[in-house]
């Protein structure tokens, strides 16, 4: 898969976001700057992207519901429900 960008408005903030595809053995993940942190979305358990912050440290003061809205974003652009823009 290709990377693509993520075109929302979040609490009447615009965002554009990339995000870059990283195949991995045995899943596809999605690495995102976000708030120049940069996230990591992979599958959980049932196949929902959850967010791991590659810096823990500092990226604790991201608004929660800012990676659930990313979250939702990659997982309908995934399964070709079209909330994203190709790139």
């Amino acid at each position: 898969m290709d990377n693509f960008l993520l075109k929302f408005e979040y609490k009447g903030h615009p965002h554009i976001l990339e995000v870059k595809t990283w195949d991995q053995q045995y899943k596809t993940v999605y690495k995102v700057i976000i708030q120049q942190h940069e996230i990591t979305f992979e599958p959980d358990e049932e196949g929902y992207p959850r967010a791991i912050a590659d810096n823990h440290d500092q990226a604790g003061n991201i608004d929660a519901g800012l990676l659930e809205e990313v979250a939702q974003r990659i997982a309908a652009h995934v399964n070709g429900e079209g909330t994203a823009g190709a790139e």
